[in-house]
C-alpha cells in the first residue's frame, strides 16, 4: 500500500470525498494538497482553507489523526508499548489529581486534558487486545476491567462530591488500571508483547455470482472498520487471512481510514462477488499458545484450542465481540452499528441471517444497551470529556498558510456527529 505521505493531491481528494457528508460542501479539489500537506493539517490550515466551522474541522482532522496513527504506528505499535503508553498517561494524571481538584472539586483544565489522553490510551490498548491472537490464542479478557475503570474515572471527575472523597475515589481508579498495565507487562512472554501488526493484504472471490463473500465488520462512531465474524462456509470463512477484530485498511484500492459507515459500503458495493482488502493484523505466532494472563482480576482460562490453525470455529466467531453483550453476533452499542455481512442477493440487499444492516432501509437493526468495557464506550468518554473541555485540541499545530488571518471568527462546534 502507498504511504499516506507519498499521495499525490487525486488520491487526497479521493480519501477526503469519503469523509462525512457534513464536510462535502468543501472544494477538496481546489486545495491541491499532497499526502504530506494533508498529515500536517491543523485548524489554522483549515481555517486558511475556508473551514471555519470548528465541528467540521474536527471531522476532517479525526480522519487525518487516523492516517497518522497508520503511517507511524507499524513499525513501532505492540501490546508493550500501547501498556507503558497507559502506564505512563496514568502516572501523569494521578500526579495531578491533588493540585488540580479545586476547593469545589471541579478539575482544572489541565487534567481534563490528561483525563482524555488516558482514555484514549486506554481505547488503543482495548482496541490491540481485542485482536485474535489475545482474545482467542490467549486469554487477556481480564484486562477488559480497564474499560470499566476508565468509565468510572470520567464519571469521578464530573461528580458533585466533597474533594477529599473525590480525589481518593480518582486516585483509587488510577492505582487499579496501574496495576493491570504491571500485570500484562510483567506476566506476558516477550513474544507476545513485542508483535507488531501488519498489512496484510486480502483477496475474496465468489465461487458463483450468488454467493455472499460472507464478511461480517463493525464499525465504530470514531470510524474504525474491524472484523467481527465470518459466515459459516463462505470466501471469507475459508481465507485463513483473515482474522477476528482485524482492521480494514483500503477496499479495492481505495484507503478508507477514518471513512464513516455508508462511504465504507459504498466502497464495499463496488463489486459484491471479487473484494481486494489491505488489513491491519497481529499475525499470530508459530510457537505453541501461551499461558493467559496471570492477574488477580482473571477467573477464565485459556481457550480450549483443538487445532494450530489461525481459523476459529464457528463458536469462537461469534464469542468474539467489541461491545460485550448478550448476543455476541450483535456489538451492543448502537452507535457502533451492528455488523453486516458482505452477502448480497442480486436485489442488493443483504441475505444473511446472521448480521443485521445498520441503515434505516434495512429489514432489521439490533439495537442493545451499552456496556462498558468496550473499545468504543471508551471512545464515548473521551468525547464527553472534550465537550466539557472544549480548549483541549489534540492535533499539532503546523501553520501551512501563515499569512491568512481570521476574518470571519471560529464558527459554533458541530454536534452532529
Amino acid at each position: 500500500m502507498e504511504p499516506v505521505a507519498s499521495w499525490g493531491p487525486g488520491t487526497v481528494v479521493a480519501w477526503l470525498r469519503g469523509l462525512d457528508d457534513l464536510v462535502q460542501e468543501y472544494p477538496f479539489e481546489d486545495w491541491v494538497l499532497t499526502g504530506s500537506y494533508l498529515l500536517q493539517l491543523c485548524p489554522r490550515s483549515l481555517e486558511a482553507l475556508g473551514v471555519w466551522h470548528v465541528g467540521h474541522q474536527e471531522l476532517i482532522l479525526d480522519g487525518v489523526e487516523q492516517l497518522r496513527t497508520l503511517s507511524s504506528g507499524l513499525e513501532t505499535e505492540n501490546l508493550r508499548k500501547l501498556t507503558e503508553q497507559l502506564r505512563t498517561l496514568t502516572h501523569k494524571f494521578c500526579s495531578l489529581v491533588p493540585a488540580c481538584l479545586g476547593a469545589s472539586g471541579e478539575p482544572a483544565p489541565d487534567l481534563l486534558t490528561k483525563a482524555i489522553e488516558l482514555v484514549r490510551a486506554a481505547w488503543a490498548l482495548l482496541c490491540w487486545l481485542n485482536r485474535y491472537l489475545f482474545s482467542q490464542v490467549n486469554d487477556f479478557s481480564a484486562c477488559q476491567e480497564i474499560g470499566d475503570l476508565c468509565r468510572e474515572l470520567a464519571q469521578a471527575l464530573q461528580e458533585d462530591y466533597p474533594v477529599a472523597k473525590k480525589e481518593a475515589q480518582i486516585l483509587r481508579l488510577g492505582d487499579n488500571i496501574l496495576s493491570i498495565c504491571d500485570a500484562i507487562l510483567n506476566f506476558s512472554p516477550d513474544d507476545l508483547l513485542d508483535q507488531l501488526a501488519v498489512l496484510e493484504p486480502v483477496e475474496l472471490r465468489a465461487r458463483h455470482p450468488e454467493e455472499p463473500l460472507g464478511l461480517e465488520i463493525l464499525t465504530t462512531s470514531s470510524c474504525h472498520h474491524f472484523v467481527s465474524g465470518t459466515t459459516p462456509e463462505s470466501p471469507a470463512e475459508s481465507c485463513s487471512q483473515i482474522l477476528l477484530g482485524d482492521e480494514i485498511v483500503q477496499v479495492n484500492g481505495q484507503v478508507v481510514v477514518g471513512w464513516p459507515r455508508a462511504s465504507l459500503d459504498r466502497q464495499l458495493l463496488q463489486d459484491p462477488a471479487w473484494l481486494r482488502l489491505v488489513l491491519k493484523t497481529v499475525p499470530v505466532p508459530k510457537t505453541a499458545p501461551q499461558s493467559p494472563l496471570d492477574i488477580s482480576c482473571s477467573q477464565s482460562q485459556s481457550p480450549d484450542l483443538a487445532s494450530s490453525s489461525p481459523r476459529t470455529s464457528e463458536d469462537k466467531a461469534t464469542a468474539f465481540v467489541f461491545d460485550q453483550s448478550p448476543d455476541p453476533k450483535f456489538p451492543s452499542s448502537p452507535e457502533a452499528g451492528p455488523t453486516i455481512p458482505l452477502a448480497w442477493g442480486s436485489d442488493g440487499a443483504p441475505n444473511s441471517p446472521s448480521a443485521a444492516d445498520p441503515y434505516p432501509a434495512a429489514p432489521s437493526v439490533t439495537e442493545e444497551t451499552e456496556t462498558h468495557r468496550s473499545p468504543e464506550s471508551l471512545d464515548k468518554v473521551s468525547r464527553e470529556l472534550r465537550r466539557k473541555s472544549p480548549q483541549v485540541w489534540p492535533f499539532p499545530e503546523v501553520d501551512m498558510y501563515p499569512e491568512v488571518e481570521n476574518e470571519d471568527g471560529e464558527g459554533a462546534r458541530d454536534e452532529a456527529r
